[in-house]
């Protein structure tokens, strides 16, 4: 980590996850509590999906408490709806664009900037570009998806990024398998572990569970989060040891150069020994972070009719009564997003308009030089005998005027 040494010499990547997007608040919170200078001397933060919604909140200096309450706000829509994400009136992409709209401030597009990197996927090709710059507010909050089916995360490969994701693999901050398996899977420009453990995380990024299920996830990435930061020395004192009920080993010395000055400090290797903590192993996790724990204790909590629709009572009156409600809402939903979708139509078919076009030159391009491809060997052919012709009968009359100057000699 010496690049931590030169101010503005590392950045932040944060991948895409879902609605596992809460383990990149835990991480961004201990980061900001334990070490605050990985925060602020960052040159810049990256993202993808989920991931560039967290990195979009520091940059604009949001708190742990309005992040957690909204992604736990969708996961607790999602849990009152009878069909979770199936149901019509699901509509993720409008409701993060509804909360960014009414949250964040004016001069955002301002302070991200050169900040912020999130990361896109362009379409028809797949091929995957990084904006930094923003005009406007508006074309903020217009840009924050979709990157993670070209590039989950973003700089991985970078040795001044510290990247950070709630899979298992080989992320800076990431969750730590106790499996065997040395398999992985890169894909989306990153690194999975293949074990069953990531397929359930997979799952769940796609399909939430209940809220305190999905918060114990955000508690997760702050001890993850503290865990990297103690390996590598970053932070004062051994709390993990101490959740543990362990004593910490003494520490270990890193080798010396050959020209090693005694004035000059030792090095520190990196602590392998650190041992890894779960959330189960935390009796009382608001000694560790007071404010994130209130944020997620909060942003839980349920007001009655939600209590009464996730019930069991109300969760069976919910479903023998879908066959009547469904297509009513079906058709208000569907009516609804048009309604929405109008006042932006004129300049979506103008875009489709001119994505049309272009693809319809290339499309005709690529047939031509396949066409001049397959024209170009027979003319070669059909040309070569006539030449061939010429030849012989050049040779020919050279011959017979060689004859003729011997009879005539």
């Amino acid at each position: 980590m010496h690049f931590l040494e030169a101010e503005g010499g590392w950045s932040l990547s944060f991948a895409g996850s879902g609605f596992l997007g809460l383990y990149h608040v835990g991480a961004t919170q201990c980061l900001r509590q334990r070490a605050p200078r990985i925060l602020q001397g960052a040159s810049c933060f990256y993202g993808s999906s989920a991931g560039a919604l967290n990195a979009m909140t520091i940059v604009c200096g949001m708190s742990t408490d309005y992040s957690c309450s909204n992604l736990l706000g969708m996961v607790k829509h999602v849990e009152r709806l009878s069909l979770g994400i199936f149901h019509p009136a699901y509509g993720p992409i409008e409701q993060i664009r509804k909360q960014l709209q009414d949250t964040l401030p004016d001069n955002c597009h301002i302070l991200a900037s050169q900040r912020l990197g999130i990361s896109m996927t362009r379409w028809p090709d797949g091929k995957n570009c990084i904006v930094t710059d923003f005009a406007t507010r508006d074309e903020l909050i217009q840009r924050y998806i979709d990157g993670a089916l070209s590039n989950n995360l973003p700089f991985s490969d970078s040795p001044t990024t510290i990247t950070v994701s709630p899979f298992y693999g080989t992320a800076d901050i990431c969750p730590q398998s106790n499996s065997g398996s040395l398999y992985e899977l890169t894909a989306f420009n990153a690194s999975f572990q293949i074990s069953t453990k990531n397929f359930f995380q997979g799952f769940i990024s796609l399909f939430p569970p209940k809220p305190e299920v999905v918060a114990d996830y955000c508690r997760q990435g702050y001890l993850d989060a503290l865990r990297f930061l103690e390996r590598r020395g970053l932070t004062k004192e051994p709390v993990l040891w101490s959740l543990v009920s362990k004593e910490p080993p003494a520490l270990m010395e890193g080798p010396r150069s050959a020209d090693y000055d005694q004035d000059q400090k030792l090095t520190l290797t990196i602590r392998w020994d650190i041992p890894n903590v779960l959330v189960k192993d935390v009796a009382d996790f608001e000694l560790l972070s007071p404010e994130l724990e209130a944020a997620l204790r909060k942003a839980c909590q349920r007001d009655f009719w939600a209590r009464f629709q996730c019930s069991v009572p109300g969760r069976a009156l919910t479903y023998l009564l879908l066959p009547c409600t469904l297509p009513f809402e079906y058709v208000y939903f569907r009516s609804r997003r048009l309604l929405l979708w109008l006042p932006e139509m004129p300049a979506d078919l103008c875009w489709m308009q001119g994505l049309l076009k272009s693809t319809t030159r290339e499309v005709y391009s690529m047939a031509k030089s396949q066409l001049l491809r397959l024209v170009s060997p027979s003319v070669t052919s059909a040309d070569s005998g006539p030449r061939q012709l010429r030849t012989a009968a050049s040779e020919n009359r050279a011959l017979n005027l060689r004859l003729a100057s011997r009879a005539l000699g």
